[in-house]
């Protein structure tokens, strides 16, 4: 399995996730086409992911809900935001996001 680490490319990530969700529809026996039509999306589409190229945001959560891996993102995506106060005490300033100046 591909790990994902900081260091790693887009392309590395995408083959890792690719990597990930292939073992998982081979863990439930699902064929590509079974997976595709359960997620609502073309055959292609399914073997693109798993080949690691570039798909839609949607296209992905589709294929997740499938799989009934939906709910792993919360780990990637936290509904907390890490307060002020966790920022000061890394000694880092909180400063607001602004448009650059022209």
């Amino acid at each position: 399995m591909h790990a994902i680490r900081s260091s790693s490319t887009g392309d590395e990530i995408a083959a890792a996730i690719g990597a990930r969700l292939r073992a998982k529809r081979m863990e439930r026996n699902l064929t590509i086409e079974e997976l595709a039509k359960r997620a609502g999306v073309g055959r292609n589409q399914v073997g693109d992911i798993e080949a690691g190229r570039d798909v839609r945001v949607s296209t992905l959560v589709k294929v997740m809900r499938a799989l009934s891996m939906v709910s792993n993102l919360d780990a990637a995506f936290p509904d907390v935001l890490p307060s002020s106060e966790s920022f000061n005490s890394r000694g880092e300033l909180r400063q607001r996001a602004r448009k650059p100046r022209e």
